[in-house]
Order: C-alpha cells, then structure tokens, then sequence
C-alpha cells in the first residue's frame, strides 16, 4: 500500500518542488530573432565544417532573399528557423520540432532559448553591447536535433554570439573535438558526459577559452567536473536534464555525480507510481514532465502523454528516466549507466529535414 502523505509533503511534491519558478517577460521568437539585426552582418552566426552563414545571409534567408547553399546542415537550420518565425507569426505549430506524433508551439522554442540565454551570460567575461552583440562562441557538441539547434541559435541570434556545430567525426575523436574548440575560441560548449570524458585520454589539452561547460542527458559522472576544470582553468560546468518532447533543458544541478536537479523556470517535473500517485521522498518512481516547453500532441493517441492528476488541463510526459526527491527538495535521477569512450564513427548522421535525432542522448 502506498504511503499516506500529509497535506505539507503532498503540497511539496505537487507544487513547491515540482514547478520551476514562474515564467515573467518572456522575450517572443520575433524579439529575439529581431535582437540579431542590431549585430554586424559580417558577423558569422553559425558554423559547421568548413560551412558558413553570416547574420547577413541568415536574415537574408528570414526575409525571403537567396544567398545560395551553405551545406545541408546549415541550409536544413537556416529553414528550420525561417519555419519557426512563420509559425510565430500566425500562431501555427511546428510538428517538425517535435518528436513524431507531437508537436511544439513556438513560444515553446522561445522560452527555452530565454533559459538558455540566462545559462550563457553565466561566467560572460564581458557585457553585451547592443550595438554589437556578444563575443560568445557558443559550441553545440551533441547528436542535434532540429530542436537543440532551433533553441540553440534563437539564443544566439538574440546576443549576437556564434553557433559552431561539431559534426559527427568530430565528436567521435576527442582529438578532433579538442581541437575543434581551440581553433573556433569556443566560450560555452554543450555536449553529452560521454563526448567529454573521451577528453581525458589525451595529453592534457589546454581550451582556455571556454568559461563554461553544459552536460547533457541523465548521466552525470563525479570525475568529469575535476577533468573539465583542469582544462579549462576558471571555467564552471553544469548538469543539464532533457528529454526529446521538452524544448530545451527541463531540470539543471551541480556537477557533483549526484545527479540531483531542479526544474528550470516554467517547468513542471512529478515523481509518480505506476498507477499515477505521488512517490514519497526517499523513494524511486518514473519522472513525468510538464510545463511551458512541452511538446504538443498533434495525434490524440500519441504514446507517453497523460493527464496531469493534479492540475486540471495540465498535460504530462511519461519519460523514461527513474529517479526521486530528497528530504531538502532536490530530483534526485536514478545513475544506472556508466560513461565510457564513443566508437569513433567514419560517418556523418545529420538528421533529415523534419526529423527529430534523438538516440544522442541518455536520457531519451
């Protein structure tokens, strides 16, 4: 039989622990797109190989203007965002964000990329000038889907920074992804526990550039956080929690190997039993997710949605991720897998237009 929760522990874990703070000001995917035309043209906004798109040619791109191909990794991500700011435009859904059967509504993509501006401006040497934008060279080192890198560039389009995408060789040899990140200056690099841990079997690399270090799925090693500072001396690290039908990071905690999170603000995450009660704290249950950046169901039927029980219209996500809360308020995520080196890989795996690419990450 479950335990009976008094009214103090069940306000707890419905309301107090369970939402991020609540959502204020956030800016609209025009606002932030519009930020990006105050930078200067020449500037480049996001890079992948030896492929290129300055702001010019991207808001050439937005504005109906040709500039011709930058790769399909680019062109797919320079459409993706046009998609984007169409769909903000007439309050349509971007089904293509999402993962297959869902959908996500652009203020959706727009709040995450707010959070994710927040996270950036952690450990910022400087100010932004509105004239000219950030000096941030932000580097997106994951399997990216049309929503990483969707939220990923909205946030640097509205700072005026540069997107650098590793590709798949590069992730796949820390050589390569050391180097990657010492050539393009990188200030924040975004990766997955395993792609990070690869760096500790090379000679003592030196990436005195990156001021801070963002690390994704649900995994979260003790060693990597001593390994990142060591390469980057000065620089901080974070632990980010997502799941493919949430925009963006759902939870954020230290990178200690305790795997303890805490909703981001205007997220909603329940530790809940098979028929849907509340877990006590102390206790391991399924971690379900709600909130501003959830995906919508377009399918009725779509596998993983549920009611939320405890707010009447709420919609929740059933993930595949176990965990519970401790007596002081923190998501505690069950550590079941180990990080260990990437296969190198001889192959790039860029997903097609309209597909989401999830098997990156841990958590999925």
């Amino acid at each position: 039989m479950p335990e009976i929760l008094s009214a103090v522990e069940r306000h707890r874990l419905v309301d107090e622990w369970a939402n991020g703070v609540e959502l204020y000001d956030v800016p609209s995917v025009s606002m932030l797109i519009e930020c990006g035309r105050r930078v200067p043209s020449l500037r480049t906004a996001v890079r992948c190989g030896d492929h290129i798109l300055t702001y010019a040619e991207l808001f050439e791109r937005l504005d109906g203007g040709v500039t011709g191909t930058a790769g399909p990794t680019l062109d797919d991500l320079a459409r993706v965002l046009c998609d984007i700011a169409a769909a903000a435009e007439f309050g349509a859904v971007l089904a293509e964000l999402g993962p297959h059967g869902t959908g996500m509504k652009p203020v959706a993509v727009a709040a995450a990329a707010d959070d994710r501006r927040a996270v950036a401006a952690d450990q910022r040497s400087c100010p932004i000038d509105r004239a000219y934008g950030s000096p941030d060279v932000r580097l997106l080192a994951i399997r990216w889907d049309t929503t990483d890198a969707a939220v990923e560039l909205l946030a640097t389009l509205a700072d005026g920074a540069t997107l650098v995408l590793s590709t798949a060789a590069q992730r796949a040899d820390a050589a390569a992804l050391a180097e990657l990140i010492a050539l393009s200056a990188s200030t924040h690099v975004v990766a997955d526990a395993g792609t990070l841990a690869n760096l500790a079997f090379l000679p003592s690399p030196a990436l005195p550039t990156v001021r801070r270090w963002d690390v994704f799925g649900n995994d979260c090693p003790a060693a990597l956080s001593a390994l990142l500072r060591e390469l980057a001396p000065g620089s901080c690290a974070g632990f980010a929690y997502t799941t493919p039908e949430y925009a963006g990071v759902a939870a954020r905690g230290p990178l200690d190997g305790s795997g303890r999170v805490r909703p981001i603000p205007g997220a909603r995450l329940l530790v809940l039993d098979e028929s849907l009660r509340l877990v006590p704290p102390g206790r391991s249950g399924r971690v379900y997710m709600g909130g501003s950046a959830l995906a919508l169901e377009l399918d009725s039927a779509a596998e993983g949605f549920v009611d939320d029980p405890f707010v009447p219209g709420g919609r929740l996500v059933r993930t595949d991720t176990h965990g519970g809360w401790t007596a002081d308020g923190w998501l505690l995520l069950d550590m079941t897998e180990s990080v260990s080196p990437t296969a190198p890989s001889a192959t790039e795996s860029i997903p097609a237009p309209g597909r989401d690419d999830t098997t990156g990450y841990a958590a999925a």
